[in-house]
């Protein structure tokens, strides 16, 4: 089965089923809380596929990581007594809420618990870790925390990380980076804050549609049409860390170790693509010096803005 791509839930639905059932119930056992969230989603469209065992196995991992998560925020916690309750903090915040019982059974109700994922200052100590020095770990360890990364907006990205990362790295085709969290990680997992991977790849530019500054920036030749540079292939936040983590860091991260290879080998320019109709991420992208370059529509139908930017620059 690996390699399958499984619609899940999202985070902030199961973690608004988490908690609607231990607020109701005053506390209860992992088990009992587990079996819950599953006989709740079995009505939905979730499992209704092929191989319903196999996505429920995998939406039990979800309901893992996000228990892992709800106490790292200290909104729940295990009890002495084996019961999982609501902490005092969260007590504190659901209690402005004004849950009612027939709230209660709206989900959607509880989405409001973003206010406290956005306000609580989770600790963290981000590293940057290439994908050949995590498979330096226990085997097992490093499987668990790749299947512990999840991106509900792009489920390519996450099937990447879990099912393609080694291919790819084996292959040369690209060198994938993991930012992992040493402050949250143990003995049994590493926590994914992102990843990115970056590539060497062939700008294709038509002379024609460049201005003369363009043109100068980029070095060209003439009758160039192509420019050997850097690329940004995958960049993507772990849903589980996304109200904790920003995206700019992780996109610094990955210009860094193309300013390491541009002291190595030379280049100016860093280049990546972002879907056309996805504004807010390429909002993101001119925020951080990207230039839209040209779009394309690619074989699987969606238009992609080239966004390029300069580091001679800089």
């Amino acid at each position: 089965m690996s390699g399958q791509h499984v619609k899940l839930p999202c985070f902030e639905t199961v973690i608004s089923q988490m908690v609607k059932n231990i607020y109701r119930y005053k506390g209860c056992r992992y088990s009992e809380l587990e079996a819950k969230l599953v006989d709740d989603f079995k009505a939905g469209c979730f499992f209704q596929q092929d191989d319903p065992d196999y996505k429920i196995n995998e939406f039990k991992n979800e309901i893992y990581w996000v228990s892992k998560y709800l106490k790292m925020i200290r909104l729940i916690r295990d009890g002495s007594d084996g019961l999982i309750s609501i902490n005092p903090e969260g007590v504190r915040f659901l209690n402005t809420q004004v849950l009612e019982e027939s709230k209660l059974e709206d989900l959607e109700q509880l989405i409001e618990i973003r206010t406290y994922l956005n306000t609580f200052e989770l600790k963290l100590d981000p590293i940057v870790v290439s994908y050949r020095q995590l498979t330096q770990a226990d085997k097992g360890k490093v499987d668990r925390t790749l299947s512990s990364f999840y991106c509900s907006k792009d489920p390519d990205i996450q099937d990447f990380v879990r099912h393609k990362m080694e291919r790819f790295d084996d292959k040369s085709i690209c060198r994938s980076y993991l930012i992992l969290d040493r402050e949250n990680s143990d003995d049994e997992n590493f926590c994914i804050l992102g990843f990115f991977a970056l590539a060497l790849k062939i700008l294709t530019v038509d002379q024609n549609k460049l201005n003369r500054k363009q043109k100068r920036d980029m070095n060209l030749l003439r009758e160039q049409e192509g420019i050997p540079s850097y690329f940004i292939a995958q960049l993507g936040k772990n849903d589980m860390f996304k109200y904790n983590f920003k995206g700019k860091y992780l996109l610094d991260e990955a210009v860094n170790i193309v300013y390491d290879c541009i002291g190595l080998l030379g280049g100016t320019i860093v280049w990546l693509e972002a879907n056309k109709e996805a504004d807010s991420v390429v909002k993101f992208y001119k925020n951080n010096k990207f230039i839209e370059l040209q779009s394309e529509m690619q074989e699987d139908g969606v238009e992609r803005i080239q966004m390029i930017k300069y580091l001679n620059r800089e």
